[in-house]
Order: C-alpha cells, then structure tokens, then sequence
C-alpha cells in the first residue's frame, strides 16, 4: 500500500512541489475566534483525549458516507443514533490505540511521503495536477489548517502500516488448505418441514386479564422517547454578507493590500536530466559526477536531450517525458535548482546542479512572462474578494455579540434575534434520534437535551456549524420519557400475545414431530396427515442455497448419518416458525476438485481472513492494557 502511494507522487519535482504546500488558513472557526475554552472531551485513551469537534467531525462524515452509499434509500431512522455514535467512537478509539503502539514500535512517516499522499489524492487534483486553490478549498471545508491535516495523514500512514503488517503476516499451510475446503465446500442433503407460526394463531378474544399482565410485563417496550420542541437563532455568513457594499477608494486600497494576488509570475518550461547519489561518500559523489558528465558529453554530440533524458535519467516521475517537469514559477524548487533556471536562457542547457536529490542538468524549453493586472482588470475579483473579507469580519462581530446576549439573557433568546435582526424559529418535536432536523445535526442536538439546557432552563453555548453558520438554541417544550397508555398500545399487545400464541403452538407441535420420528416412526408416518408440505431431498452448501439461514446454520451443526440412518434435528426461525429438518448425507469437499487458480484465490482469501483474526487480538490487548475512559454519554460503547 505504502509502495501504491509513492508510486502515485513519483519523481523529484512532486516532492518539491508538494513541499510547498502552505495554504493561509484564517477561518480558524468561530470557537477560536472567540476565546472559547478547551473543548470538551468525550473519551480518552492512555492520556490523550479524543474531544469533541473530533468526534462530531469523524461522526458527521460517517453519516455523510453512510447517504452516498445509500442515495435515495437513505433515511436518518435507518439506523439506531446511539449504535452509530457508539460505532464511530469504537473507531477512533481503535485508531488511537493503533497510533500509540505504532508510536512505541518506532514506526515513522516521513514529510515527504506525508506530502506525497496529499499531493496524489483525487480531490486534490484539477486535471489530474495537484492544484492548490483545491487543497486550500478542502481544508477549508473540513475546517482544518494545513498542519492539522498533514498530520493527520501521517498517523493515518502510520497505524496502516502497522495494521497491514499484521494483517498481511499470516500464512496457510496445505494442511489448513484442505482441512478448510472439506469444511467450505461441503454439501448437505436434507428435506425439511416448515410450521409457520401464524398458521397456528386461533381466532376468539384475548382475555384483558392477560392483555393487563403483558402490558405491566413487558412497559419496557411502551416507552414514548424523551422529546423536546426548541427554540433556535440561527446566523449565516450569507445572512450579513447582502448588504456589503464598498467604495471606490475602499477597493483600491484592498487592491494595494493585495496586489501579488493579482500579478502573473513568470513561468519556464523545464527538462532535467536527474542522476542520483547513492550514499553520502565522496566516491558516491564522484560517480554520480562521471555519469551526467557522459550525459553531457551525449547532448555535446548532438544528441537529442530528451532522448538522453529517457535513457539515463533517474527521475522516474519525467524520465518518460523525456525530463519534463511542466511549467515552473519562481520559488517552486530546490534553491539551486531554482536559481539555475531562471539562470539559463531558452534551448540553453545549464551547468551542473546539485541538490539533495542528486546532479542535474537544466534545459529551458519555454518562457512566458509574467504579468500585472491592473485595478480595472480584476475590480470584479476585488469586489467580491473584499464583500467576503468584510462580512467575515461582520459574521464574527454578529456571532460574539449573540454569544454575549444569550448569555446575559440566559432564559430568552428574544433580545438577541431583536437586537441582530434574526428570526427565532421554533421547531417542531424532536428525539434524540432526530439529529438531522436541527441545524448542526449531533452537535445542536446534544445541546438540546444537554442538563444545562434542559434542567437549568438556559440558553446554550454558541454551537458552530461550520465556519460561517453558527446556533443559539434553548428548550421551548419537553417531555421526560413515559410509558404510552394501555389504550394506546393495547392492539399491539393484541398482535403481540396472538404471535406468542402461534410460536408456542408451532414448537409444541414440532416437537412432538421430532419425538416420534426418535422413537422409529417413519418420515411418512410423521406427516402423512399434516397440511404442511414436506420438502423434497435436496443438496446444499454453507452459502448460495434458498434455505433461510436459520435452517442452514442448524443444518451444518448436526451430527454425520450414521450409514442409511437420518438425523433429525429442528430450528426455529427468528419469526417463531418451526422448521423440522432431516439430514440424509455429508458429500466433504475435495482439495483435488479445484484448479491452481481457485486454491490460490482460497489461500489468499483465508491468509486474509486469519490475518483479520490475528489483528482483532492485537487489538484486544492493546485495549486490556490501556487506560480508556469514556468522559460523555457513550452507553454503547464496546472496546
């Protein structure tokens, strides 16, 4: 994997342009700009914390993966809030414990190779090029600075290194090969009988004694979740941003302050020849010398420079090219490399250059100038430049004045919205499970059933969105979790209590079926007077067959015939259906019966899978050896 990454940022010139990845990152969040304090920690593992902006961020992208997969069919009640929260923190906490023990084995991840990941990710690239208004756009959309997530691609490299090492170390004896095919490619024969439970609910009324019992047995299953209706401000840096205007003067002056954001620089078209050191000796030196000094000796015959470039250069990202680096601006390379270009005229060939990657010669193939654009060229650039730096700078004076009067009008959000200008929107009635109904999704729904915010009856803290849309809320209305009345529940429990009476009656007679075919009844005796269609003989394996997985989960669980003699056994199915199956035969399957291919595909795969188990250990006592606290909420977690 490793291998696959550098391959993707070959060659000497993407590394040095990758080096100068530095994007500005001012929208450092709305937090920060405010002097808020430390962030709130949801676990932590040994002694780092794991707070909560990491969390929120892990869990959002979660959810927004979770909609791409599903498209259409995705629905925020799909799945269960707590087990998705309890899952992304399962992670985080993995990766952790991961990193520390990557961290104590002394595995590293170098700059360039840190930089080199970041320089071959897609959403990085504008027609297949690094491009960095797209990387600064991508930070800033996850709100990250350019430290922040280079490092965090660094310890993702180095827990992958850590898990693929472990997960790619085992090995699958032949021994283990066959033991396994016998087992996976077995087969199955049985016929089954099938006793639906709802073919054995009777008609005629429950009685309400029974109706009274289950429902004071079973209130657990009644509940009506705790809810809330909230009040809510919400601000947007589009909301300040429509009424920025600006003059004249205002611009020009915006323009003077920024004017090496509007000048083209010049650009040279570059071929190199690369030779590289191997070692830091002098005769490493001298060697890689002698053979661009035969280089050169090539191009002063006459020969064509890029053809001796393919040949004997050593840069494997432009030697295909013939040494091409692309078009080059001032300051994009190595020093040396740098001043040797902008040295040498066009179809000139430099001198010798060293850098750290070793000796090069230098050809121009192309110059084009820079340029400067004039205020009236770009004054529609400039317009829009300074509206967004001005309404920046009015969205933080909004957010920190809403900060200051929710708080000192703690138990209304009114005199904040009349003061800003702002709406107060009250929502309608929301469940924990309701997070995407609420600007901010978990974040603003955590806030709404925090104790801060429900018992003590304030507003809360501001809550940021993202960088430009940040949220006040406060409780309207709430209602404690309760059990629903008998009334509203009672056919439910109906339906619930003729269920139970179907399942019973379906078991009771199954295994009365089972008994008698023990004591030596035959198969047709058993169901030759029962409506129910007895399944024909037929071969199955452990996966591909029509039979529900119940049954063929119970099927291979059975004991082997014993000659001609069946084995009887039964399964009930998760909907109360009773299954009675009969195993004729075991046909195990045969290491002779597959092709080089295919056993090669199955050692893989089980290499794969044992690889899996080995590193579901290393986890384990990575996890029993640290300390991992859960400082929030977090009922389902599980290490």
């Amino acid at each position: 994997m490793l291998q696959s990454i550098r391959d993707k940022a070959q060659g000497w010139f993407a590394w040095l342009i990758v080096a100068l990845i530095s994007v500005p990152f001012a929208l450092w969040g709305i937090q920060e700009y405010l002097g808020v304090g430390a962030e709130p920690v949801v676990a932590s593992v040994n002694e780092r914390d794991i707070t909560e902006r990491e969390f929120d961020y892990n869990y959002n992208r979660f959810r927004m993966s979770l909609r791409q997969q599903l498209g259409d069919s995705y629905s925020y009640d799909l799945f269960q809030e707590s087990k998705l929260r309890a899952d992304v923190l399962n992670s985080m906490v993995r990766d952790e414990l991961v990193l520390q023990a990557a961290d104590g084995m002394g595995v590293r991840v170098g700059d360039n190779l840190v930089r080199g990941t970041i320089f071959g990710m897609p959403g990085f690239q504008v027609n297949g090029q690094f491009d960095t208004a797209a990387y600064e756009r991508g930070l800033r959309q996850r709100s990250y600075s350019p430290a922040e997530f280079q490092e965090e691609i660094r310890q993702a490299l180095m827990t992958d290194q850590v898990t693929r090492a472990i997960t790619g170390s085992e090995i699958v004896t032949e021994r283990e090969l066959e033991e396994m095919i016998r087992l996976r490619e077995q087969k199955r024969e049985l016929s089954y009988l099938l006793l639906p439970a709802a073919d054995f609910i009777q008609s005629g009324e429950i009685d309400e004694a029974e109706i009274s019992t289950y429902y004071a047995a079973n209130q657990g299953q009644f509940m009506a979740p705790e809810r809330v209706r909230v009040d809510y401000i919400e601000l947007k840096m589009d909301q300040v941003s429509e009424g920025v205007g600006a003059d004249e003067e205002a611009l020009k002056d915006f323009f003077e302050e920024r004017q090496g954001e509007y000048t083209t620089l010049e650009q040279r078209r570059a071929s190199h020849i690369l030779i590289a050191v191997e070692g830091e000796s002098e005769e490493a030196e001298k060697a890689a010398l002698e053979k661009l000094q035969d280089a050169m000796e090539r191009l002063q015959a006459g020969e064509d420079f890029a053809a001796v470039a393919k040949d004997v250069s050593q840069d494997p990202g432009s030697a295909e090219q013939g040494g091409d680096l692309g078009l080059v601006e001032a300051g994009m390379m190595d020093i040396a490399f740098d001043k040797a270009l902008f040295a040498t005229g066009k179809g000139e060939i430099s001198e010798p250059v060293r850098t750290d990657f070793g000796f090069h010669l230098i050809k121009v193939t192309e110059i084009i100038a820079g340029s400067e654009k004039s205020f009236e060229d770009v004054r529609e650039e400039v317009l829009a430049a300074y509206q967004a730096n001005e309404a920046e700078g009015i969205f933080h004076k909004y957010a920190e004045r809403l900060v200051d009067l929710s708080y000192e009008n703690a138990g209304t959000l009114e005199p904040a919205a009349d003061a800003l200008g702002l709406k107060v929107t009250t929502s309608d009635w929301l469940t924990r499970a309701d997070a995407d109904k609420l600007p901010g999704s978990a974040k603003a729904i955590n806030s709404a059933f925090s104790e801060d915010v429900i018992s003590a009856g304030n507003n809360s803290e501001l809550i940021e969105i993202s960088h430009d849309h940040v949220v006040v809320l406060r409780v309207h209305e709430h209602e404690m979790s309760a059990v629903r009345p008998l009334e509203q529940v009672r056919d439910d429990i109906i339906a619930a209590l003729q269920q139970q009476q179907g399942k019973r009656l379906a078991k009771e007679t199954g295994d009365s079926l089972l008994a008698r075919l023990r004591q030596g009844e035959s198969l047709e005796q058993v169901t030759s007077n029962l409506t129910h269609k007895l399944e024909q003989p037929v071969s199955v394996g452990r996966s591909g067959s029509k039979l529900p997985p119940t049954i063929t989960r119970r099927l291979f669980s059975m004991p082997r015939p014993d000659g001609d003699n069946a084995v009887y056994g039964h399964a009930v199915l998760g909907n109360g259906d009773f299954a009675l199956i009969v195993l004729h035969k075991v046909e195990d399957g045969s290491l002779a019966a597959k092709d080089e291919k295919a056993l090669l595909s199955l050692r893989v795969s089980q290499a794969r899978a044992q690889g899996r188990d080995t590193l579901e250990h290393f986890m384990q006592y990575l996890h029993n050896k640290a300390e991992v606290t859960i400082r929030q909420s977090q009922e389902s977690y599980t290490p």
